[in-house]
């Protein structure tokens, strides 16, 4: 292999670390992400955390108890659906940095997009790359690469 051309893969290399790297790093934020919303009322306050999972449910004073049972359950899941809205939204300013071009935040989040597929532990070998585009080009009707 040339100087130049081993160069230029270290750097691909290096590159494809600092992308791993900020990948994981986002997992840890993500991991902490959570999302408390009070209610339109200020009656109630919920904490979701990054899946949506309530964590904690206050109620801040006690005029709930002079609501209908099906007020105060309306009210409850209401503020539940806030809290999770604003954690996916927080989740979305998180990741859409990190997701390849033309995939949807929406991909992933349904579990459509494989991250450990796109960046894997260990990168292809410029063997394995130079097979899968010799096979591309031999799929698309193009010559093989020399």
């Amino acid at each position: 292999m040339s100087e130049s051309a081993e160069q230029r893969l270290n750097e691909i290399l290096a590159e494809y670390r600092r992308k791993r790297d900020g990948v994981l790093q986002m997992q840890r934020q993500l991991s902490s992400t959570a999302a408390t919303v009070k209610s339109r009322d200020r009656m109630i306050s919920v904490t979701v955390d990054a899946l949506g999972t309530v964590t904690a449910l206050k109620f801040e004073s006690k005029d709930y108890q002079s609501m209908e049972p099906a007020e105060l359950a309306a009210l409850v899941l209401d503020t539940m659906q806030k809290a999770r809205d604003k954690v996916r939204a927080d989740a979305k300013q998180i990741m859409d940095p990190f997701l390849p071009r033309g995939t949807a935040f929406e991909d992933l989040s349904s579990g459509k997009l494989d991250l450990a597929r796109l960046l894997p532990e260990k990168p292809r070998s410029p063997e394995e790359v130079h097979q899968l585009l010799t096979m591309r080009d031999a799929e698309d009707g193009e010559p093989d690469h020399p």
